[in-house]
This record gives C-alpha cells, sequence and structure tokens, in this order.
C-alpha cells in the first residue's frame, strides 16, 4: 500500500518520517471532504457513508485505520479556522493528478446526499484554486462526480 500511495505523492527528501507525512497528508484530505459534508449545514447518512467509501479505497485503509482517521479528522475538521494550512500541505507534497483528485472526491461527497449546495460548490472552487487547479479541471471533476441521472436540475 506504500508504493502504491508514495507514487502519487511528490514527498521531499529532507522529509524526516515519511509515514508521518502520509498520515499527515491522509488526514489533510479527510478534512477537506468532511468540511464538503459540513458545508450545506446538515451532514446526510449517504454523506458519512460516501465520506468513509472515498477514504477506504483512496487510501486502502483497514476498518479500525478507516476510524482512527476519521476521528483525527472530525477533530481537526473542528478545530479548522481555514483551508489555507490544509492546502498548503497538500500542495507541497501532492502532485497535480493527487491534487485534482481531492478535488474529483470533494465532488462526489457533494453528490453522496443527491442535491448539489451553492456553498458546498463555493468551498471547492476555493479549495481548487488553492490548489492551483484549473476552472476547466473543476469542471471537469464535477462532471466526473455528477450522477448521469441528474439531468438540468444541476
Amino acid at each position: 500500500m506504500k508504493k502504491i500511495l508514495l507514487k502519487f505523492l511528490t514527498i521531499e527528501a529532507t522529509e524526516s518520517d515519511p509515514i508521518d507525512l502520509e498520515h499527515a497528508l491522509r488526514v489533510a484530505t479527510a478534512v477537506l471532504l468532511i468540511e464538503v459534508t459540513r458545508a450545506d449545514f446538515i451532514v446526510q447518512p449517504a454523506e458519512q457513508v460516501r465520506l468513509r467509501q472515498l477514504l477506504e479505497q483512496q487510501f486502502g485503509l483497514s476498518r479500525d485505520e478507516l476510524d482512527a482517521l476519521m476521528e483525527e479528522a472530525e477533530a481537526d475538521a473542528d478545530r479548522l479556522v481555514s483551508t489555507q494550512h490544509v492546502t498548503r500541505l497538500l500542495n507541497q507534497h501532492y502532485d497535480h493528478a493527487m491534487k485534482l483528485r481531492v478535488v474529483e472526491m470533494m465532488w462526489e461527497m457533494v453528490f453522496a446526499d443527491g442535491n448539489k449546495d451553492h456553498y458546498e460548490e463555493h468551498l471547492i472552487r476555493q479549495v481548487a484554486d488553492l490548489l492551483y487547479v484549473s476552472h476547466s479541471e473543476f469542471i471537469q471533476a464535477r462532471h466526473k462526480a455528477e450522477p448521469l441521472d441528474r439531468g438540468s436540475s444541476a
């Protein structure tokens, strides 16, 4: 699993403990996804389920690892004042493809409850800008995550 994850990361040679860095990146990613669930002020059960699925799939976590990650990320999200320190960490250590994947996962969180709220979209736009994801990539990520049966209601 570590080799697969490291393939997506651009870790500086000066980092003293890659395991701690890997954990910090997972927490940072989870915090952003949690923020999307909270953006519309109503956290739906479908969002909670999708959040766990995305993190488990992306990072190949066991149930216990996922529970621990969720607990830490929820606590960090509760203390979050700005997304800038989170995105700064991701910018320093994720390559562009992984930053784009984070934006895609955020969009997947939006559509987990079947309703796109303007607060959710605003948050993702802000994060995408901070991660240097272009507007066209932002739109492509949205379309990739958007359910096919939504029609023109999105």
